[in-house]
């Protein structure tokens, strides 16, 4: 047998996955120099890059490029999947090598938070949210359809009015009542809502725009002065973890409407609720459990446990990339709502000094734009429009800010108080607690 067929043998055995990554790391090795005067440069360089190591992950590559060689000279080959499915354990096996690093580098905040929360106890939710996976109660058999991907206007609307019905049985039957067993309430046909002790949980669907479903998920924790932007308020192996990795996966599934809502789909979007299921339940309401005031919101031991897991271990094959990256580096929130945020909660302490620094940082940065708003004589409607987010967190930040204009400590004191409650009596509004407030 001369070197040519016995490459070919070789390659058509690997397009087959029947040789390990070090058998083949051995036999190229050995027959480097007859290769690199067989091959071209493209198919030498796309077989084993420079970068090859022994690995399923390096193997899936060389099986595609020894593939494509044989493609040019017009011989397709269907490819095995072995290498495929063997990278996966590979990299689930890496992963979780590199998230136990991660749970020990960050083991320190991890046990001084979890000391806090011994001191500052919660009462847990006991709730079978397993039982309610699968397909809804009652769900309506799936239509047959004579297409798969809508053509006109009308299979269009068909389509889109399929999915909402799959959406909306989903999130009654699974979604409202995990948030239920939460204390949480409707605020709307696709959002849940939650007020106790200073505090707002809020779980909303965003939809229906272009995609014509569910675009995303809002979800978040604050307090009720808050707005849920420039906040910290989950660990990141917690928002970003493999539950999450799982959910936004084939998101399109309960996104697009532009296909035919069979019985596949239906299945699919079954699925994609449990997995959204799955990331609330375990990750999401949990955590927010532990939480139930706002000294422990801003406890110091839970901002440093925030702070030491915003930044994750790196992603296997991929060392310059993060599994997640919650942290801003050296920029400064833009709107300065971290600012806002622990301003109000410094004056509201009786950290009067830190409060209105923190609260005329956020007004100055945003002077110019709240100049042009009353310039224009649109500030008022945009700070009572929920939907401007950016105005009405400038109009909350104003209104504390101004209360330093007030001499005497005691009425001072009194005027914040007052303050805070006329922000949160708006704010109720704006998270969807209460009905349209509108204040000048």
């Amino acid at each position: 047998m001369n070197f040519h067929d016995e490459m070919k043998k070789v390659f058509l055995k690997v397009i087959a996955g029947e040789v390990e990554p070090a058998e083949w790391k051995n036999w190229w090795d050995s027959h480097s120099r007859k290769l690199e005067e067989v091959l071209d440069r493209g198919d030498f360089g796309r077989i084993m890059p420079d970068e090859w190591s022994v690995s399923y992950h390096w193997m899936v590559k060389t099986q595609s490029a020894a593939a494509y060689h044989f493609y040019r000279q017009g011989r397709p080959m269907k490819t095995s999947d072995y290498y495929e499915k063997k990278a996966q354990e590979e990299e689930e096996r890496m992963r979780q090598a590199a998230m136990d690093s991660f749970y020990e580098q960050t083991a320190s905040a991890r046990q001084q938070w979890e000391r806090y929360l011994e001191g500052h106890p919660t009462q847990p939710v006991n709730f079978d949210w397993q039982k309610l996976l699968g397909t809804p109660p009652g769900q309506k058999p799936a239509q047959i359809f004579s297409y798969k991907k809508a053509r006109d206007a009308e299979q269009w609307k068909q389509c889109i009015e399929e999915l909402h019905l799959r959406l909306k049985e989903n999130v009654q039957a699974k979604i409202a009542p995990l948030a239920k067993a939460y204390g949480m309430k409707k605020s709307g046909p696709k959002t849940f809502v939650r007020e106790k002790n200073g505090l707002v949980a809020l779980v909303n669907f965003v939809g229906y725009f272009r995609g014509g479903g569910y675009e995303s998920m809002d979800y978040y924790l604050c307090p009720i002065y808050a707005i849920p932007t420039g906040i910290l308020g989950l660990p990141g192996h917690i928002c970003r973890g493999e539950n999450f990795r799982k959910m936004i996966e084939n998101w399109r599934e309960i996104e697009y409407g532009g296909e035919a809502v069979d019985a596949d789909r239906v299945q699919a979007v079954n699925q994609k609720f449990d997995d959204i299921l799955t990331f609330l339940a375990e990750d999401i309401f949990p955590e927010w459990q532990k939480i139930d005031s706002m000294e422990t919101y801003f406890a110091k031991e839970r901002q440093a446990y925030l702070k030491a897991t915003e930044t994750g271990p790196k992603e296997p094959w991929m060392p310059w990339r993060c599994m997640w990256d919650l942290s801003t580096g050296d920029k400064k929130d833009p709107w300065r709502a971290d600012a806002y945020l622990s301003g109000v909660w410094y004056l509201l302490s009786g950290k009067e000094e830190e409060g209105y620094e923190r609260l005329e940082e956020c007004v100055a940065h945003n002077a110019k734009y709240i100049k042009s708003c009353y310039a224009a004589d649109e500030y008022v409607k945009a700070y009572n429009d929920r939907r401007d987010s950016f105005a009405v967190m400038c109009r909350n930040a104003e209104l504390f800010a101004m209360t330093k204009q007030i001499t005497d400590a005691e009425e001072r004191q009194k005027a914040i108080q007052d303050t805070y409650e006329e922000v949160c009596q708006f704010m109720r509004y704006f998270h969807g607690l209460a009905k349209r407030v509108e204040r000048v």
